[in-house]
């Protein structure tokens, strides 16, 4: 083999050297460019899971706040309604009590009066008789 043949064969297997390292460095880079682009999609895809996890916590909170606010504002409805239904029904007992005591009072007086005007009478009546029998 002759310097020309040694030459073109070591040019040759400089260049398949060249493009194998071009070839794999190619591939390498490409592989590198898919495993970043799946880092990105993977913490892209943690980040909105984890955005959506803490969105539907608020979410809970909040609805729960607000179920708690309605039920105080509700048992102090129940509370306020409970007070004036049983002060409603104190003041008709009330009223109840001081009608009958009125009525009684009424009664006695004039029962104390019929007795007076019974007691008049039969003096009256006394009288007459004994005026009568002299």
């Amino acid at each position: 083999m002759d310097e020309r043949q040694k030459q073109n064969m070591n040019q040759a297997s400089e260049e398949l050297t060249d493009s194998a390292r071009q070839s794999f460095q190619m591939l390498a880079d490409r592989t590198v460019a898919l495993q970043e682009s799946n880092l990105r999609l993977t913490q892209g895809f943690f980040q909105n899971f984890v955005e959506q996890m803490q969105n539907q916590a608020e979410g809970t909170r909040e609805a729960t706040q607000n179920l708690q606010e309605q039920g105080q504002r509700q048992r102090e409805a129940f509370e306020t309604l409970s007070q004036e239904a049983t002060n409603a029904y104190s003041e008709f007992l009330n009223s109840a009590l001081s009608f009958y005591q009125e009525a009684m009072s009424t009664a006695s007086q004039v029962a104390q009066g019929n007795m007076q005007n019974a007691a008049q009478a039969t003096q009256q009546a006394v009288q007459a008789a004994s005026q009568a029998g002299q």
